[in-house]
């Protein structure tokens, strides 16, 4: 879960990142107030369409990764009941290697 939460972080301040930038940009153009208006209105909405993009595919490939993990999961489960079992726990094994 803390990873997840550290991407949230990212792409936040990621797309805050662009957009005050691009405000600042602008804000320092030589241009009229309605041209200036219109700019930022183009900037803001053009940043909210990409965040949902990179948000629409971010959830989908963390949808795909945990479909990935259950399957392996189940995997693993499924192999260690008919993994031939030892009398020796395998913490003694490990610990000689």
């Amino acid at each position: 879960m803390e990873t997840s939460r550290g991407y949230d972080y990212f792409f936040k301040g990621l797309l805050i990142g662009g957009f005050l930038g691009g405000l600042a940009g602008l804000l320092v153009a030589p241009k009229s107030g309605k041209e200036l208006r219109g700019d930022i209105r183009e900037t803001g909405e053009k940043t909210f369409k990409e965040a949902k993009e990179v948000l629409g595919k971010t959830s989908q490939q963390i949808s795909e990764t945990r479909q990935r993990a259950k399957r392996i999961l189940s995997r693993i489960r499924e192999k260690g009941e008919t993994a031939p079992r030892y009398a020796e726990p395998v913490e003694e094994f490990v610990g000689e290697a």
